[in-house]
Parts: C-alpha cells; structure tokens; sequence
C-alpha cells in the first residue's frame, strides 16, 4: 500500500494521497398384465455370485484408489522431505566458503604473508579436519608452484600449468566458490578456489577429502535418519561424481526423488530414498486390507470418505475466512498506521512538501516508520523522518510517543541535537525491546539553510540542477540505544529550486545485496527525474520500488520554489 499525502505550497495545490405423478393404467393394461406369464427369479448362487463380482469390483477399486492415493502421498511427501535435504545441503555451503573466503582475505591485506597465512588455516587442515590442503597461489602470470601451502601438497600441483590456469582463472572475484573436480583422482577430493575481488592478486585454493567408500552415514536421532541418500556434483547421476551416500557407491533403490543445490559455479545433485512409508503404515497396507475384509471394510472407508470430504471442505471454508480475516487485519493495520501519519502539512511560502508511505509485502503488522513537519515561530519547520525497529503494536506505540515527543521539543524551542538527547532518554531497547534512527532537520526558511542532527539514520539527499548528493551528517547512536546520548549538529546551505529528499532504510536495504547498491540507486533515480514534486516522488517510487518494498518505506520530499 502506497500513502500518498497532499503537496502543499503558496498557492495551495495538493495531490491524491415437484415430481409428476405415476400414470394410472388403464383396465386393459392391467388384465393384459395379469395375462403375462410369470418370470422365475435368479438363483441364490446367481445372486451370491453377482453380490461377489458386485463386491470384487467395489473392492478393487477402492483398492486401486486407496493405492493410487498412496502413491501419491508418498511422492509429495518425499519431494517434500528432499527439498528439505537440499536446504540442509545448501545451508552446509558457508561453512566450507567462510574459511577460504577469509583466507583470501587475510591474504590480500598481509600482501601473501606466508607465516600468517599458516597461522590462520592450520586448525582446520589436516587429517579429520575440514581440508587435507590449502594454498596460496599467484593470480596472474605463469603459475608454476604455490606460494605457500598449509597440509599435504595439493593435487593441483601435479597438473600441467595450463590446467592450474584454467581452474584459478574460474576464481572470478564475484565471491563464488571455482569448484575443481578431483573425485576420480587416486585421492577423492574436490578442489575450491576464491579469489577475494576481481582486483585481487592471490587465490586461495584448498581441497577437501572425500571417503574413498563413498559411504556416510546419517545418526538415527537426526531428521533425516529414515532415508537413503546420495550426493552428486553435477545435475545427473553419475557414478563417478558420487561425493558420499548412505549406500556406499551402490546406487539408490525403490521410490526416490531428487533436488539441485547451487556449490560455487558448480551444482550439487541431491538424491532421496525412503526407508519407510513416510506416510505411515496404514495408508500403505489399506489398499489390501480393503481385498480382504470385503464389503464391510468398504462401508467403513465410504464413511471414512465422506468423514475426510467433509473435513476438506471444512477446510477449505475455514481457508476462506481465514484469508478474509488477513485481508480485513492487514486493512485495519493499513488504516492505522495512515492515522499515525502526518495527514497535511504546513503553507510555507516558497516551499513545497510532499510523502510517500508505502507498506511492506510481508505480514499484517503496523510499521514503526513515521515522518512528520513542524511549523515553528521566526520562519523555521522542523522536518523528521524515524525509523522504529521490528514491527506490531509496540513499535507503532513507540512511534507515536516519538512523533509526539519531538513535536513538543520544537514547539519548546530546543534545538535538532537537544531534540534527539531528549528522545533518548524516553526509549530503551533493554526496556521497551525497540530503538529508533531518527533524522532531525531544523530549517531556516528566510536562508534556505537547514541544520541537521542524526541518530543512526540514512543520511538525507540533496537533488540540485547540477545533480544528487548524500549529505554528510554527524551520525550518533539511535535514540533508545544510550540513555542521554548527545549528538551533533551539522548545517547545509539549500539553493532555490532544490529538493530535499528524507527516507527510511526500506528505499535503500534489500535482502542480499550491499547498501552502497541501494544508496547508489536511489540517487541515480532522484537525479535523472524533474517535474511537479508529486509527480516526483511518484516516480522516484515506481523506480526504486518497481515490485513493492520487503520492508515499510517512508518518504518526505521538501523542495525550494525556484
């Protein structure tokens, strides 16, 4: 949900935030019947065999049926249980990357200092640790030895130089794991080469051992203790590519289901076979024991049927409303959160403000992200922008009494830094269970100079005619962290025809991916757009926000009139 909230300037424009009876016969219908000869009814054995084919023919195909429904189940439960394996298998990644990652690392900072390098990797190399070998080896040029090794010598060494070129080449800095295939050399190993960027000058290769059995075994207390398994690198199974399975090296048996996991530029293919119904053992013998017990068992399953059809569309009824109810709480919760928003701001001649809130895609809970204007005494606004952490009533109530808070303070006449002193001495994470950024600004509407005091929050953007800037703020500590903490305050000049953009982290964080990228693309998106203030923000939000925001976002845009 996107709130949008008037623009108001000096001359007062502002957006859109029964059945038919038997046939009596007739007399000569009635004697002519009386005249027809009588028919002599089925044998018993007639019968008994008819009741029997009748029965046999029921009973197969509930048998089928409770078979089919079997079989069924029992694949959806272990694609099911196999994707959960490939998660494990894919959560088990970074305990392999993260060392050799922060070797790299070490490395590029102590230029290939071989002493440390050893120092660093020597607990986890050697025999029943993680790696049998790790070296340190040139990027570039004719590589012919390594320049530091920590274990056995690595099998790398013994290829040809242009076979070790081709496997620390595929170390591309992009933080991807090169996986070098050595499952069918004399020692079954798999090699990992990681160069720490694409500038760096040293790779980090190790290689792990792999049991020449090709056996593994799973503890009976874990989840997974009721399957076979397998591991292969690559997307097929290949014999020769097995990393270790619960069989050895004789493939799976029986029903089995299989998932890729993303190993470095390479795949991990993982197989699952079960040892036992996953779906218990009455599902699996209820087909036959439906052949045997005959028509009675088959009135018990035709009541069993109706029992589970009409908990399924119980169900499915109870689905209904629950999705009703979540529409309704995540309106109710929308509703709310727009109440605790500024609903209009102040006419200041000469400036023009404007707000986006938009609601995160997740969950139905009110947000703790709040902005605000303040229209002072002597022609200064205070503007604030905050950010309360996690989600639910709680930060919503916290919010508010921040809002409200600062909105006295600069009624009182205290200053941005005085302001946020004064917040942090109301919040307290050990308390309450929530902080706060917050992003004061004191503006002078006669200069055109605003004075700003930070507390942990993005810093503001300033969008000239030249182009965008980050404002370099004194960041403090976010209210609630530091009871009484002080803060700084740093001024910015302005000039006409400017705009000033606040925000919270939702434009700019996004799952898996560096805030420089997020800073960076709020900028590109605020400097390469013009317009009405309106139209601006609205476009600022359909770039940096094409498919809704994981997290609440808020907005204040405040622009100089030219």
């Amino acid at each position: 949900m996107s709130v949008r909230v008037a623009v108001n300037s000096v001359d007062g424009a502002s957006g859109e935030s029964v059945g038919d009876s038997a046939p009596t016969p007739s007399p000569s219908a009635a004697s002519a019947a009386a005249r027809t000869p009588r028919i002599r009814g089925h044998s018993p054995q007639f019968n008994i065999v008819a009741v029997a084919v009748i029965g046999v023919l029921i009973n197969a195909g509930l048998s089928f049926g409770a078979y089919s429904l079997h079989d069924s189940n029992e694949n959806r439960l272990l694609e099911q249980r196999v994707r959960e394996g490939a998660a494990v298998a894919s959560a088990n990644i970074p305990s392999v990357q993260t060392p050799i990652a922060s070797a790299a690392v070490l490395a590029e900072s102590t230029d290939g200092d071989p002493e440390a390098f050893r120092r660093f990797l020597s607990p986890i190399v050697g025999s029943g640790q993680l790696f049998a070998t790790v070296s340190l080896w040139p990027a570039s040029g004719v590589v012919r030895r390594p320049l530091a090794v920590v274990g056995t010598q690595p099998e790398l060494a013994t290829e040809s130089s242009a076979a070790i070129r081709a496997v620390l080449e595929r170390a591309s800095g992009q933080g991807t794991l090169a996986i070098n295939n050595l499952l069918t050399a004399r020692e079954r190993r798999l090699g990992y080469a990681y160069r720490a960027s694409k500038r760096a000058h040293l790779v980090v290769y190790a290689e792990a051992p792999f049991p020449k059995n090709r056996r593994a075994r799973i503890a009976q207390n874990e989840a997974f203790a009721d399957f076979d398994y397998a591991q292969y690198l690559g997307r097929s199974i290949d014999s020769r590519f097995l990393l270790a399975s619960s069989k050895g090296g004789v493939p799976l048996r029986g029903r089995q289901a299989s998932a890729t996991v993303y190993f470095g530029d390479q795949t991990l293919l993982v197989v699952m076979a079960p040892r036992t119904q996953l779906g218990g053992t009455l599902l699996a013998r209820l087909w036959w024991l439906l052949g045997l017990v005959g028509l009675a068992l088959t009135l018990g399953a035709a009541t069993l049927v109706g029992g589970l059809t009409r908990r399924r569309q119980e169900a499915e009824v109870l689905a209904t409303e629950n999705a009703r109810l979540y529409a309704e709480q995540r309106s109710v919760a929308q509703t709310l959160q727009h109440s605790l928003l500024a609903e209009a701001f102040p006419e200041i001649p000469g400036l023009e403000f404007g707000a986006r809130y938009i609601a995160g895609v997740e969950g139905i809970d009110i947000g703790g992200d709040w902005y605000d204007v303040v229209r002072l005494d002597h022609g200064h606004i205070l503007i604030v922008v905050g950010d309360v952490s996690g989600r639910g009533l709680e930060a919503a109530t916290m919010m508010a009494a921040l809002r409200y808070s600062a909105r006295a303070y600069a009624v009182e006449g205290y200053s941005p830094a005085t302001i946020l002193t004064k917040l942090s001495g109301l919040a307290s994470v050990a308390r309450d269970g929530h902080f706060a950024t917050v992003l004061c600004g004191l503006l002078d509407v006669g200069t055109g100079r605003v004075t700003f005091a930070n507390a942990g929050h993005p810093a503001p953007l300033l969008i000239t005619a030249t182009g965008a800037e980050f404002l370099e703020t004194s960041i403090g500590v976010p209210v609630g962290v530091g009871r009484g903490s002080s803060y700084s305050e740093v001024e910015f000049a302005c000039p006409r025809g400017s705009t000033l953009l606040l925000y919270t982290d939702g434009a700019v964080e996004r799952r898996g991916e560096r805030l420089d990228v997020g800073l960076q693309r709020l900028k590109d998106a605020s400097s390469a757009v013009d317009g009405p203030l309106e139209s601006y923000l609205d476009t600022i939000v359909s770039r940096v926000l094409p498919e809704g925001a994981d997290d609440d976002t808020a907005l204040l845009g405040v622009r100089w009139r030219g």
